[in-house]
């Protein structure tokens, strides 16, 4: 099921939308930081993969959409950086659906990624 994703149903671009997707990104990794301890914890885990793989495509793309638009290059690196989260995402989801206890490492990953991938772009931004 595809969840609603508010840069593409604004019509945002640039540097717009990647602020949205960078607050859909973090309050997906909130939301999973806050129920790691909670009983339901693991169908928490579940929702958030859920809703990764109905956006994380949609985002990057979008994102990539908005380099382009602001006139930023993209290099390989950055564009294999986005297929690895990706595939990196899907692994986590598969272990999950075995029933591996995948929550902490899926919540090192976002932060990961919202600590090193999204601040090297800021410098790219700005």
């Amino acid at each position: 099921m595809t969840h609603f994703t508010p840069w593409n149903a604004q019509d945002l671009h640039g540097i717009a939308v990647i602020e949205a997707q960078r607050r859909w990104l973090g309050t997906l990794t909130e939301h999973l930081s806050g129920s790691l301890h909670r009983r339901d914890a693991r169908s928490a885990v579940g929702l958030c993969l859920e809703r990764l793989l109905s956006g994380l495509l949609q985002s990057l793309v979008s994102e990539e959409e908005a380099f382009r638009e602001l006139g930023l290059a993209l290099d390989a690196a950055h564009i294999d950086a986005h297929n690895g989260l990706c595939l990196e995402i899907l692994n986590l989801l598969r272990r999950h659906e075995l029933g591996e206890p995948v929550g902490v490492q899926l919540l090192h990953c976002l932060q990961a990624w919202q600590n090193e991938h999204c601040r090297a772009e800021d410098r790219l931004l700005h």
